[in-house]
Formats: structure tokens, C-alpha cells, sequence
């Protein structure tokens, strides 16, 4: 109830946030008379977070959000500060014409003119994306944060040094009897060691211990002399532990092996995302000039509908038709501007958003070029492209590699299940202070290669109790099996999707065919009203009008279809290859031909 109460004054005015904030607090109470301190303290705290919002805070600056440089200050605040100014601070101003006349020149007016801005075809857009897209560089990254992983794994296999000091006073009692009175003494202990993973389980590690005494006084009160005499005494200490059955092997090294193999794992993913990037920006590159041919269309189509409505006032002026089919022309032509406005702004939001795509700044104008070129169709058989597919696919090859990790998972369960045989050796050479050049108190310089202390030791542990490692290998057992399955659908999918891509082509290419006559049945109807304007109907006139406009656009959806569906193809079979820029990297046989030649002429029979 607390949780819910916060939430709903969160959301109410300000000018009736206080007065909730007292009912709240009193309905709190009454529900849980136990708990009023929590429920006082709760009521304070709302009281105290939500009257701040807005409290003298400066409007937040908008430039550069992403960009924190924020001092020490600012990133420890707790509280950061809120803007949200009242109601009365704000200001709203209503429209005062309303009709369609002044609705239309708005409307014409938030098109604006982009005659100085730069022109983006299909290559620029794809090389600026390949550049700066931030979905582009989040695939990036997260290549590069495999290859950090591996180097971070590598580093764990290559002589590891460290170095550590530690200085230490200690003081001791002289007699228990006598309070007040110590021997302290400095004490400075470094320890170097050198530390290597053997490949095939353990380590061997090697380390020098020198420690330096200095007894600073040995009684406060001077009732015994004082003791100034230091001493260095230093160890050489070489240690190695070698296991021969359990983590013994190839197993020891199971997290390098693995991210070895994962940066091969990352390398196909990011150029599989290379190439989905390239088919969704080209889709998304066509659908906006699909988009912007359809206003080409709408706005030859408005003359159509200005050369209507002024025959048919002609005609009622004349007498020779009735007010109502020229109102009719009048509206469907007033229509059609309207019409025209709402596709220009469902155009300037698709390049708005596909300026987002490409990580091209919002707010700089583009005009997208209308000159495209396709890709013929290609000739394939189902087999053949289904025989491409399974061997090209590289995230195939991924899922079948990882079939293999699998199956090492379940060696590396089963070595857990083995006994404990593990042989440790150490060596220790002290300093000998009996050396020629030996000073009295130091001899952490002069190591006694004669008294050196070794040992060696064969630890056997029993295997009693392997209960959860056997539930491991069973784990791992089923994991397998499972990821079998998987890869048996992932590659059937495959299969279904380069199928369906080969049947989509040929589908598409029948939908052009087919609008292409649509258009030339529909510009002769044009042609055919033109020539004996006067013995139509308006409605038949309009529906000329608009059977002609829908058949265009229809016909250029087409093409888009028939292009996307032949990059789908490409990408789904793992024949599409993207150079280094971005591009399309052309295949041996494979040519670019002008939008023309596939969109608007008839394919040769």
C-alpha cells in the first residue's frame, strides 16, 4: 500500500500534492496502527522527495547529454536536482484558423526546401552507416570485448609476478609484572614470487622471502642497553604441484580452449551482423524511395484532380452538369493535397528514422537519391541453393562447433568423477652467513646452494563422495542431447528459409510483371477519358485517377520486393559478401543494372 500510494502522488499536481500527502499519510496510519513510526517516516520521505521536484532547480542543458564530465561534486550527490515548472509558468496557444485551406499551407510548410542539402544514395548510406551507426558499433564492441576476454584468459598462462611488502612494528612486554615497559622492534618482510600454470594442469612457482629485523629499544625506562643491531635474512623458495588424474590434461586448460574458440565464435557473428546490416539498410533505403515515388505520383495525380474539378466547374458554369459532381471534384482534389501532406510527413519520419539507423546526424537535412540500381534475378534450383546454404552458413558452422563444446563438457564432468593424485615438490635455500664477504646480520644476500631443504609428496584422495560430479556429467549428457535437437531445427530452419526465399523471388518478380501492365491498362484509361473528357463521369474520372496512382505505387513496391527478396536469398544461403566499406561485394556473374531496366520495361521474353 505504501508502494502504491508513492506511485499515484507521484502523478498528481502540485497544487494538490501536499493535501494527498496528509490523506495518504492518515490512511497509512489507519491500515497498519502497528507500524505508524515506518509509516511517519515513509510519509516524510515522499513529502520530502516529491517537494523538491522542480524547487529553484536550473533547466537542464541539452547539448552534449551524452557527454559526462561531471565533477567529484556531482557524481556523490544523492539528491540531483529536478526541473519542473509549475503550470503557471507555462504557456499554450490554440490555432486560430482551422480550415482546410489554411490547414493545407501549414501542412506544405513543414516540408521545407532542401535545395543546398546532400544527396544519400544507397552506396554513401551504406559506407556512413558502416562508419557511425551506433547499432554498428555495439556489434563492434562486443567483438572486441571477446578478444579482450582472450587476452585477459592468455595473460593467465604467462609467467605471473608479483611483489609484495610489509612493514610491521611489534612491541612485547619485558615483564608482566612491570606495566609500561616493552621491547619494540621493525620488522620490513618482502616477498617476491614468480607463479606459471603448467598446460596440462598445476603450477610451479618460485619466491624470495627477505626480512629485515632492526630492534629499535628493548626497555622504555633504559634499564637495559640499547639495541640498535638490524638484520636481513632472506629464503629462496621454488614449489610445484603437478595433479596426475583429477584436473590433470587437456581439462586444466578448458577456459582457455574455450575462449580460443570464442573469438572464432564472435568473428562469424560479427560478420553475419555485417551482412543482415547491409540487407536491412538496403530494405530500409528502398522502402524510402519507394515512399518518395508514391509523392511523385500524388503530385502528378493532383494535377489530374486541379484539371478535373476546374472541367467540371467549366461545365456547371455552362450548364452542363450539376453542382454536386463539381463539388465532387472540388473535394477530391482538396483531398488529395490533404493526403499528399500526410504522406510527406509519414516520409519525413521514415528518414528521420532511418537517419537513426545510419548514425547521420537528426537534425542536418538529406535528400535521399532517387537513382537506384538492381540486382537481376538469379537462377538457382532449390537443391542447389539448399546444398550452398548448409555449407556457407556461418552461424551454422557456429552451432555445429558448439555440438563439440558439448561433448567436451561431458569429458571435462568425467574427469571430475576420478581420485585426487596430486605430487608436490618444494625446494628452500637459505642464506648462509658464513660466506666469504658474509657481514655480521646480513646474510640475505648469500644463498647456501649446500642446505638446501627439499620435499616431495604424493597425495591420494579416495573418491567417497562424487555424488554431485556424477550429477554434473549427467547434466552435461543432457545438454548435449538438447543442443543436438537444437541444431537439427536451427538447420532445418535454414533450410525452410532459403526454400522460402527462392519461391519469394519468383513470387515478386510476378507481382511486377503484373503491375507493370497494371499501370500501362490504367495510364490508357487516362489517355482515353483525356480524349472525351466531356462524356465521363466524375466518378469514373476519379477512379481512373486513382487506379493509375495505386498501380505505380504497387508496381514500385514491387521492385523493393523483388530486390530485398534477392538480398534475403544472398544472406540466407551465405552467399552475401560485404567489403570492407560496407558495400555489396559482387559475386563472379552478378551486375548492378539501372532501376529502370527491371522496374519499368517488360523482361525480355
Amino acid at each position: 500500500m505504501v508502494l502504491r500510494a508513492a506511485s499515484t502522488i507521484k502523478h498528481l499536481p502540485g497544487s494538490v500534492r501536499a493535501g494527498s500527502f496528509v490523506v495518504a499519510a492518515a490512511c497509512l496510519a489507519g491500515c497498519y496502527g502497528g507500524f505508524s513510526t515506518i509509516d511517519d517516516e515513509v510519509s516524510s520521505m515522499l513529502l520530502d522527495s516529491s517537494g523538491t521536484l522542480g524547487s529553484g532547480a536550473p533547466a537542464p542543458a541539452v547539448e552534449g547529454w551524452a557527454q559526462v564530465t561531471a565533477s567529484e561534486e556531482v557524481m556523490d550527490d544523492p539528491s540531483p536536482t529536478t526541473w519542473n515548472p509549475d503550470a503557471d509558468e507555462l504557456s499554450f496557444t490554440s490555432i486560430e484558423e482551422t480550415g482546410a485551406e489554411a490547414v493545407l499551407e501549414r501542412l506544405k510548410s513543414y516540408q521545407g526546401t532542401y535545395d543546398d542539402a546532400p544527396r544519400l544514395g544507397l552506396q554513401e548510406s551504406l559506407r556512413w552507416a558502416f562508419r557511425n551507426a551506433q547499432e554498428f558499433k555495439f556489434a563492434q564492441e562486443e567483438y572486441i570485448l571477446s578478444c579482450l576476454a582472450l587476452l585477459i584468459e592468455e595473460h593467465r598462462w604467462v609467467p605471473r609476478v608479483s611483489d609484495t611488502i610489509t612493514p610491521r612494528i611489534t612491541a612485547n612486554a619485558v615483564d608482566p609484572t612491570d606495566r609500561g615497559f616493552y621491547e619494540t622492534a621493525l620488522g620490513v618482510v618482502n616477498e617476491w614470487n614468480v607463479t606459471q600454470r603448467l598446460p596440462y594442469g598445476g603450477e610451479v612457482s618460485a619466491g624470495w622471502v627477505a626480512t629485515f629485523a632492526k630492534d629499535l629499544h628493548r626497555d622504555v625506562s633504559g634499564s637495559h642497553e640499547q639495541d640498535n643491531e638490524s638484520t636481513l635474512v632472506s629464503d629462496i623458495n621454488v614449489r610445484a604441484s603437478i595433479p596426475f588424474l583429477r584436473g590433470a590434461g587437456p581439462v586444466a586448460r578448458e577456459n582457455l580452449i574455450q575462449a580460443e574458440r570464442n573469438i572464432i565464435y564472435a568473428a562469424r557473428k560479427f560478420e553475419r551482423f555485417r551482412r543482415n546490416f547491409l540487407v536491412r539498410i538496403t530494405t530500409e533505403f528502398l522502402g524510402l524511395q519507394v515512399q518518395r515515388r508514391r509523392l511523385n505520383h500524388a503530385e502528378e495525380s493532383i494535377e489530374y484532380y486541379d484539371a478535373l474539378a476546374a472541367r467540371q466547374e467549366a461545365l456547371y458554369q455552362a450548364g452542363r452538369t450539376q453542382l454536386f459532381e463539381s463539388a465532387d471534384a472540388e473535394n477530391s482534389a482538396l483531398q488529395a493535397k490533404a493526403d499528399l501532406s500526410r504522406q510527406w510527413e509519414q516520409y519525413r519520419l521514415a528518414v528521420d528514422q532511418f537517419k537513426r539507423l545510419i548514425g547521420y546526424p537528426i537534425e542536418e537535412p538529406i535528400v535521399i537519391s532517387e537513382d537506384a540500381l538492381a540486382i537481376p534475378p538469379p537462377s538457382t534450383s532449390m537443391d542447389e541453393a539448399v546444398g550452398i546454404a548448409l555449407v556457407n552458413r556461418l552461424d551454422l558452422q557456429t552451432e555445429q562447433n558448439k555440438l563439440i563444446d558439448r561433448q567436451r563438457a561431458i569429458r571435462n564432468a568425467r574427469n571430475a568423477l576420478l581420485p585426487d593424485l596430486d605430487l608436490a615438490l618444494s625446494a628452500s635455500i637459505p642464506s648462509d652467513s658464513q660466506r666469504p664477504g658474509a657481514s655480521q646480520g646480513w646474510n640475505g644476500l648469500n644463498p647456501d646452494f649446500e642446505d638446501i631443504d627439499y620435499s616431495a609428496g604424493l597425495s591420494f584422495g579416495i573418491p567417497l563422495d562424487r555424488e554431485i560430479e556424477r550429477l554434473q556429467v549427467r547434466q552435461a549428457q543432457i545438454n548435449l542431447e538438447r543442443s543436438q535437437r537444437a541444431f537439427i531445427l536451427f538447420r532445418d530452419t535454414i533450410v525452410i528459409d532459403v526454400r522460402s526465399a527462392i519461391r519469394d523471388i519468383d513470387a515478386n518478380l510476378f507481382a511486377l510483371d503484373l503491375q507493370r501492365r497494371n499501370v500501362e491498362i490504367a495510364q490508357l484509361g487516362i489517355e482515353s477519358i483525356e480524349a472525351k473528357a466531356d462524356r465521363v463521369s466524375v466518378l469514373n474520372s476519379l477512379q481512373a485517377i486513382r487506379q493509375l496512382v495505386s498501380a505505380q505505387d504497387s508496381r514500385d513496391s514491387s521492385f523493393r520486393d523483388v530486390q530485398v527478396s534477392i538480398l534475403q536469398y544472398l544472406d540466407r544461403s551465405g552467399q552475401l559478401r560485404v567489403n570492407s566499406d560496407g558495400t555489396l561485394q559482387l559475386l563472379p556473374g552478378m551486375e548492378l543494372v539501372p532501376y529502370d531496366d527491371l522496374a519499368i520495361q517488360k523482361p525480355s521474353a
